[in-house]
């Protein structure tokens, strides 16, 4: 399917895919961050329940909507995934009048790959997606997520998904968080497309709805908790789980 645009037809040249929470499982993230609590417990020999402990984790890392924590509010400068979740481990081990050291942060880097390397898994519908788009040589598949460099590639290593994308554009690469449209211009430049050229499907609907429609992208927004707000009615489409939206990319891409 085609768009118009004043009276112009446009063809869709990219789709763009959030990663966490939209083809990566948020639940099984969950679950590492539950198996990282056990194995700080177990190490540092803390009376504490893993279950709290993610939530003290959690509220050192993430604002209520479950975005990043700005480090320095006053400077507003960017501060890389793999900062905030040091900062997160060294608050929680304070809370136990605990002060890591170099060798404990270590420690914390080495148990936080092996836990998402054990535990964290893609949707069961997200590779049946891309290759499906991979079936329209013409469309141009590329991720737009608030990621690290270094964790993005181990990932997708572990998932073996990497060269399924023609492009991957991370937060660390523009230096910026969604919704900031420097990187979503980013992966438009990649994909050598205009914003009305192109969709953004993600969970977020600050991050990735209001992001890419602030830049003219169509938006597919994966609304799991079906929270109904009428303040959020920006999406073109809505739908409750990743599996939906084939008929939807069908529709638009045939």
């Amino acid at each position: 399917m085609t768009k118009v645009n004043n009276n112009e037809v446009i063809k869709y040249k990219a789709i763009f895919f959030d990663f966490g929470g939209t083809l990566m499982c948020a639940e099984s993230d969950n679950v590492a961050h539950l198996h990282m609590m056990k194995d700080i417990i177990q190490k540092f020999n803390l009376s504490a329940s893993p279950e709290d402990m993610v939530v003290k984790y959690n509220s050192y890392l993430f604002t209520k909507e479950m975005t990043l924590l700005d480090t320095n509010p006053e400077e507003k400068c960017f501060t890389p995934l793999r900062e905030s979740t040091k900062k997160a481990f060294k608050g929680v081990l304070t809370e136990y009048n605990i002060h890591p050291s170099n060798e404990d942060y270590h420690w914390f880097k080495e148990m936080y790959y092996k836990n998402h390397k054990i535990y964290v898994k893609l949707f069961p519908e997200t590779m049946g997606i891309i290759k499906y788009l991979r079936n329209h040589g013409s469309i141009h598949i590329g991720i737009i997520s608030d990621i690290d460099n270094d964790y993005q590639d181990f990932q997708f290593n572990v998932f073996g998904i990497k060269e399924m994308f023609d492009s991957i554009t991370t937060s660390e690469e523009v230096r910026s968080y969604k919704p900031e449209p420097k990187i979503f211009q980013m992966a438009l430049n990649k994909a050598g497309c205009q914003a009305e050229e192109s969709i953004i499907i993600g969970d977020s609907y600050k991050k990735d709805i209001i992001g890419g429609k602030n830049m003219g992208m169509s938006t597919i927004w994966i609304n799991k908790s079906s929270e109904k707000d009428t303040d959020k009615n920006e999406a073109d489409f809505i739908v409750t789980h990743l599996k939906e939206i084939f008929p939807i990319l069908n529709n638009l891409i045939k």
